[in-house]
């Protein structure tokens, strides 16, 4: 069985040692369990009886859209293969959208 982080419920000393690892080098935070659920842990103290979890990664969804000369902006596409696949000639950049659980952030990319 393979061990997935952010679903652990066993204490922290019945744990094996890559268990343990796997835990600590989380890189997205962790939670750790109390009596009326499950609460934020931001620096462990990773008690030997304590209860912690990883917290999974945040959801990324992206958008891309051409940009052409006159700052003409195409359609959104799921994919930077199809922005590039529908792209005219006097496409001058691409716009990624990235929206991370629920803050949106602009990049330009090279074409």
């Amino acid at each position: 069985m393979t061990f997935d982080p952010t679903t652990n419920r066993v204490q922290w000393y019945l744990l094996t040692d890559e268990e343990r690892t796997a835990l600590e080098e989380w890189p997205h935070g962790w939670e750790s369990a109390h009596i009326d659920g499950w609460a934020e842990a931001p620096q462990p103290d990773w008690f030997w009886n304590g209860v912690y979890r990883a917290k999974p990664a945040p959801a990324v969804t992206s958008t891309w859209q051409n940009i052409y000369s006159g700052y003409r902006i195409s359609a959104e596409y799921s994919s930077r293969a199809l922005a590039d696949n529908n792209a005219l000639s006097d496409r001058i950049a691409v716009l990624r959208r990235d929206t991370i659980n629920g803050v949106t952030t602009a990049h330009l990319e090279d074409v």
